[in-house]
């Protein structure tokens, strides 16, 4: 764990662990990142799952872009957040299960993007979403939760 302690004993680490407004600014960034990120994708899921049918799935695209912004929000929020304490992090159960949700969360967003540039208008026109797309949203209601969920616990345990 050499790097890991060279990683918190950094200057950049000591500023955020350690002065009056590092913490509060990564964590309150981070906390604007994952609010980005969950309620687009939240919006997005539900309407593929059949709730809002007023608003067409063709709309999304752009509302995606921004959930890849919260996303490398966060990257950077969180990196930071790490560095402070690196050598608790890298073995917390509930902070490797964070990130491998956030992972495969993000795998997900990317083939449900893809979905939609590809195929929205059609689903708009038929009024229906294939089974495929609602695996997409239901399995990304289900790693996003949990991202949050275990990155809560992070805390706690």
């Amino acid at each position: 764990m050499g790097f890991l302690s060279w990683l918190e004993a950094s200057s950049y680490a000591n500023w955020i662990a350690g002065s009056a407004y590092g913490w509060v600014i990564m964590l309150s960034l981070h906390a604007v990142g994952i609010a980005t990120i969950v309620g687009i994708m939240f919006v997005v899921n539900l309407r593929l799952l059949g709730l809002y049918q007023t608003i067409p799935c063709a709309s999304f695209d752009k509302y995606l872009k921004i959930v890849w912004y919260g996303i490398g929000l966060n990257l950077f929020t969180g990196l930071s957040i790490f560095t402070s304490q690196a050598t608790f992090y890298i073995t917390s159960l509930p902070f490797l299960l964070k990130i491998t949700f956030v992972i495969v969360g993000s795998v997900n967003l990317h083939y449900t993007q893809k979905a939609l540039r590809s195929d929205a208008e059609n689903w708009d026109a038929t009024g229906t979403v294939p089974t495929s797309g609602l695996v997409l949203a239901a399995s990304s209601l289900v790693f996003w939760t949990m991202a949050v969920v275990t990155g809560r616990l992070i805390a706690y345990m």
